[in-house]
This record gives structure tokens, sequence and C-alpha cells, in this order.
């Protein structure tokens, strides 16, 4: 059996003929699979993630009454997920067997949802990558999704893995043959930046620091995401990066990267860079150079990032979080600071 844990914003859609909702305690388990409703020039599309590796595909264009039968939408749209994922008919025809029975459910993991929450981010700047391909860039979107590092997969769990490689080793019991040519090629190419992250705020005078370990090849997005998952916080908030640690971010600051400008929101400043199109190694040239890590403006967590060394890979799989020292405070704290 597979089970639907659907968000408010998708139960709505149902109208007055709502589901039936099963109860079921368990979080995380092999089929389960997250259900959110996000808006896309103006469509209305269904994103849909394995809770387990956070395997996904978004399904563009639902109507209310696509969403009203909506285990039969997901048995289709899953098998046409795992046959563009070259996925054998065999294997396929296997796992379509859990979709026999389906029951709704409710959400009940939060690093899930974030998870989720950061790939609808995500999905309209990799969209527009593909956006010569015509309809085929629907499709290469969702497959690039899949190949993209996702942090902290589980409740609780300081763990990084790319979602198709995940999906794959439990479908079949082997590693991806893609997932394995690209790391094998990353590790072959890489150089190790390690980071030095030191949480400012909310600290109470404690060093709560994290070192962290990535390849200079990858966007300023990729780091922050690894520096939240070390104080294990979702990267589900914008966020900048900002030459003058002693400064607030805002105009007086010259060297800006914002997640605000890759939203197309507006920036602190009209110098602000994009962090998705800038790399690591682009911006932290030497060895010593410190920036400020701001993330979540409304709750103003505060970091000072300094690069501590780069040398050729000998650390292993990247990223990897080297050293811990000191509890971080929760992300969400159950009453207000």
């Amino acid at each position: 059996m597979i089970v639907l844990r659907l968000t408010n914003k998708v139960l709505k859609e149902f109208g007055k003929q709502k589901p039936d909702i099963v109860q079921i305690s368990e979080e995380s388990v092999a089929d389960e699979w997250y259900v959110n409703l996000f808006r896309f020039d103006r469509h209305k599309c269904l994103l849909f993630t394995h809770a387990g590796t956070l395997f996904s595909f978004v399904v563009m264009g639902v109507s209310r009454k696509d969403i009203q039968v909506l285990p039969e939408l997901f048995s289709k749209e899953l098998s046409k997920a795992l046959f563009y994922e070259e996925f054998s008919a065999g294997q396929i025809g296997e796992f379509l067997k859990r979709a026999d029975q389906i029951a709704i459910a409710k959400t009940n993991n939060r690093s899930v949802l974030s998870s989720m929450n950061q790939i609808t981010f995500e999905y309209p700047f990799i969209l527009a990558r593909f956006a010569h391909l015509g309809e085929e860039g629907f499709v290469a979107a969702n497959r690039e999704l899949n190949t993209m590092l996702r942090g902290a997969i589980g409740e609780g769990k300081h763990d990084y893995g790319v979602p198709i490689e995940r999906f794959t080793e439990m479908v079949t019991g082997k590693k991806s043959e893609r997932a394995e040519k690209g790391l094998k090629l990353g590790l072959q190419n890489q150089e190790a930046y390690v980071f030095e992250a030191r949480m400012t705020h909310y600290c109470e005078g404690e060093n709560i620091t994290r070192q962290v370990a990535v390849s200079g090849n990858k966007n300023l997005l990729h780091l922050a995401q690894v520096i939240l998952g070390a104080f294990n916080f979702d990267c589900d908030h914008c966020f900048g990066f900002y030459g003058d640690i002693e400064k607030y971010p805002g105009r007086e600051q010259t060297e800006i990267y914002e997640a605000f400008v890759d939203a197309d929101v507006e920036s602190t400043s009209d110098v602000a860079q994009s962090v998705e199109k800038t790399k690591i190694a682009a911006v932290f040239k030497d060895v010593g150079k410190k920036m400020l890590f701001m993330f979540d403006y409304g709750e103003d967590w505060r970091f000072i990032v300094e690069l501590k060394e780069i040398q050729t890979n000998s650390i292993g799989k990247l990223p990897r979080v080297l050293s811990s020292i000191g509890i971080a405070p929760p992300q969400y704290p159950k009453s207000p600071r």
C-alpha cells in the first residue's frame, strides 16, 4: 500500500467531496509520498515527493477534477516519471503493484515539507534552463530535480544524498549508474573548500561552530544548504552572503549575493548578484576570506563564514561536515524569543 500525505492546500481542492483520511503515526515509511500544490505561470501544479528518498516529480497544469481522482493521477504520473528515469518495464510494473491500494493521510514530517519548499523555490529556475526544449523541458526539469544534493532526509538526520541514487537503491538494490558516474567524475575534478561557519546571534555567547567541506565548483546556494544542514536547519527562507561582516545587509554593503535575485524579488541593494549563478570558487578566492551569511530575514539568523583551507580532495565524498562545536538552538523554537 502507498500512503499519500496531503497538505491542506491539496485537501482544499477536493471541495465538499473530502477523501477518507487514515491515521498513520509512522514517519518516513518506505511507501509514503507527500503531495503539495503550488502555482507556476498561473497554472496549478502538484509536487509529489517520496518521504524516504526525496525523489520528486512535478505535474503541471492540473485541474480540480484531476485532484479529486488523485490516486489515479498519481499512479499514471509516477509511471511516467519512472519511465523517464530509465527504469525497466519490469521494475516499473513491480513498483506500481504497491499502488494497487492507496490511502490518504495528512502530512506529519516538517523536514520533508521543508525540502519540498526548497524544491518549489528551485523549480522555476530549473525549468527556465530547459525552456528551449519545449514540452520535453518539463521532463528534463523533473530529472534535474532528482540529481541535486538534498540534505536532512528524514526527521533529525544529518545526511546528504542524491534522490535518484537513493530511490534507485530502494527499487533495485543497486546504485544509479547515472549518479555513480557523476559522483566519480566530480571527485576527480573538484577541490575541497573547507569553511568554518560561526553562529553570531541567538547563541547566548556560546561558541557554536561548524566546519564543512564543499566543492568549489558548486554555487553559493549549495554552500548555504550545507551550512544550514550542519546546524540542523532547513533551507526554507531567503538568504544572502555579504562582504562586510560588520555591516547589516543593505546599500552600505558592496559585495552582495542574495537569493532574492534568483527569486526575482527586490534585493537589499542594486549591486546584489545571484547565488545560483555564482560559484563558490569565484567568491572565495583566498584562504582567510570572511563573509556575513544571513538567513531568514524575519528571524535574523547570522553566521560568519570563513574559508579556512583549499585542498585537493583527499577528504572523500563532498559535501561533508568535518567538525561540530556547541549545540545549535532550534530553528523553530516553541516559544517566541
